[in-house]
């Protein structure tokens, strides 16, 4: 095991060959004798066959565009704050989020959110194992980002679920916190949080985005998203939890 925890920018970072955000020899060498760390890269590594079987299954259903409006000037962007994968990882969002560009309503931020998580797996969040001050230490500097201060005790009160990590994304300029999860069955969730001017609606609304189970609700200036799986009960529990908690 090497000394020094490589963060998983730093590992992507390494992927992309940036040798100014990451010590690329440095994680070379631990990934030789380290077979934690070489799980670790390989569950970053894009997975291209997927995005390309995406593309397939959208040619196979291809129909008639409509007349599009004129672009707006400012297109909603949706970004992997600080991480150079971030181009990669649009492409593949795009193939979901491409699909409203027929409808008439515009994709919001959990609409993003959604089509990111349906490219999460086990493998994405399994090999993440933090001390209890490590998980702290992240979530404070994650949390910062939206004005928040959330401890990791209060993500830890339900038996089915495993808290795994936070990072920053950002949609349209906006700071957008991910905090990921492992059910006991191995599926990943996401609660997601977003500043937010939207009126408050502290009871959960479970819906279905990208195949996957949803909650909704939006409190003291904050909307939340939970997402992932297929378990609506489960869903259900953790959001309620988490919308009592006031997280």
């Amino acid at each position: 095991m090497q000394d020094r925890y490589f963060s998983d920018e730093e590992l992507v970072a390494y992927l992309d060959g940036e040798d100014d955000l990451a010590p690329v020899a440095d994680i070379a060498q631990a990934a030789e004798t380290d077979a934690a760390l070489g799980a670790r890269i390989a569950a970053l590594t894009v997975d291209t066959a997927r995005i390309a079987a995406s593309f397939d299954l959208l040619k196979a259903d291809e129909r008639p565009m409509p007349k599009l409006p004129e672009p707006a000037l400012h297109a909603p962007k949706f970004q992997i704050a600080g991480m150079a994968l971030a181009a990669s990882v649009a492409l593949a969002i795009g193939i979901g989020i491409g699909a409203y560009s027929s409808g008439q309503r515009t994709p919001g931020w959990v609409d993003y959110v959604a089509a990111y998580q349906a490219l999460y797996s086990n493998s994405t969040l399994a090999h993440i194992d933090q001390t209890e001050t490590a998980k702290q230490a992240e979530l404070d500097r994650v949390t910062a980002a939206i004005g928040k201060s959330v401890g990791v005790g209060t993500l830890q009160t339900l038996p089915e679920v495993e808290y795994k990590r936070a990072q920053v994304l950002s949609f349209n300029g906006r700071a957008l916190i991910q905090l990921a999860f492992l059910t006991s069955t191995g599926e990943p969730v996401a609660l997601c949080i977003i500043r937010s001017n939207v009126a408050d609606t502290p009871d959960p609304a479970l819906s279905e985005m990208e195949g996957l189970s949803a909650a909704r609700w939006a409190r003291d200036g904050y909307d939340y998203l939970l997402i992932g799986g297929n378990d609506d009960a489960l869903i259900d529990r953790i959001a309620t939890e988490f919308s009592t908690a006031q997280i």
